[in-house]
């Protein structure tokens, strides 16, 4: 942590500029070199220097003599051999690709380069990534003033916020029950996700139950865009099997209180649509049994569609009396449909089965 001297501001170790007045923050001063001890004192040149506390010679004083003992002293004097004063040393050659070294000194410190994180500073000067907290640049002292905001990943505005933990206060350590909790959903999502997927694949009712559904929100998705169904009218219609006055036509006469009854015995039987060309249907409308009697004959349960292009669906019809709408698909380019009765929903009071109307429709 580096205290600025200016205002006090700590800023983080390796910033060089304080974050709150931009100030130069400068390194310690290295302390001066202390003497050495028993290091001789003096000018350079001295010959001196070896002998500590004495006075150079030029500067001893000679110690004077009784006038008789001159003429001897100078005698003596004149026997010694004159001392040669060392002479001065040169300073050595150096080769030109000697580098005489600098004096060693304070450099200035590199930063490390911050990873930017959503919502630093990324200053304009020199590209350095700051805190939001720091009014200028931690490497160059520019003002963030008008400094790019890193913006935050889109994935992390879906995830609720982690607010800061009240001073005094310790935050709850993770793995506690909700960890669990939340861990043992997950895995159970996860194992119904797989279970679902492994029905979808390997039992057809599963399937096609499932394309149903999707299938039916999916039409229901476009009809919301699309104009209103347009009614198909058939221009002929016959059956397997009818009772009299209840022929096959009165299934598709638009009229709700006459219908088509025919026995179920020896087999159920088929109603065959024909069109004036081809046509694509969408939806149909039908209403089972027979009006204000509803319980006295059999009611459709499944029906299973036969296209004159060879292609098939399937419903199932429920047991009600007031009209049911279902969806219907597979059909386009048809030009008839066979309504195939597979099972039924039984009455005790008759033999045959009914169908007050079948009305199918288009969606232009």
């Amino acid at each position: 942590m580096i205290v600025c001297a200016q205002c006090g501001e700590r800023n983080a170790d390796g910033a060089e500029f304080c974050g709150s007045c931009g100030t130069y923050l400068e390194w310690e001063p290295k302390p001066a070199a202390q003497p050495v001890p028993g290091a001789a004192q003096g000018p350079p040149g001295w010959p001196g220097q070896a002998a500590q506390g004495q006075p150079p010679p030029a500067q001893q004083p000679h110690a004077q003599q009784p006038h008789a003992q001159q003429p001897h002293a100078q005698q003596l004097h004149a026997q010694q051999p004159q001392a040669q004063q060392p002479r001065p040393q040169q300073p050595g050659a150096m080769r030109p690709t000697d580098e005489r070294q600098a004096p060693p000194g304070h450099r200035p410190r590199l930063t490390e380069r911050r990873v930017p994180q959503p919502g630093d500073l990324i200053c304009g000067q020199c590209g350095e990534a700051n805190p939001p907290t720091r009014k200028f640049c931690a490497r160059c002292g520019t003002g963030l003033v008008e400094a790019r905001v890193v913006p935050e990943k889109w994935w992390r505005r879906f995830l609720p916020r982690r607010e800061p933990a009240k001073a005094g206060t310790r935050r709850r350590r993770r793995g506690g029950p909700g960890k669990v909790v939340g861990r043992v959903v997950r895995w159970a999502l996860a194992v119904l996700l797989l279970a679902g997927v492994g029905l979808y694949g390997l039992v057809g009712p599963f399937r096609q139950a499932v394309n149903n559904q999707a299938t039916s929100a999916a039409r229901d998705v476009e009809d919301w865009f699309s104009k209103d169904p347009r009614p198909v009218r058939p221009t002929g219609i016959t059956a397997t099997a009818e009772s009299p006055g209840h022929e096959a036509a009165l299934a598709a006469d638009n009229a709700r209180n006459t219908y088509w009854a025919a026995p179920v015995e020896p087999e159920l039987p088929t109603l065959v649509l024909e069109f004036d060309g081809q046509v694509e249907l969408e939806r149909a409308i039908f209403q089972v049994g027979i009006g204000d009697r509803f319980q006295t004959a059999h009611r459709p349960e499944k029906v299973h569609l036969v296209y004159s292009t060879g292609r098939t669906y399937d419903l199932t019809l429920a047991d009600d009396p007031d009209p049911q709408t279902v969806e219907i698909e597979n059909s386009a380019g048809a030009e008839s449909v066979e309504v195939f009765v597979k099972s039924l929903h039984r009455s005790l009071q008759g033999n045959e089965v009914a169908i007050s109307e079948i009305e199918f429709f288009t969606v232009e």
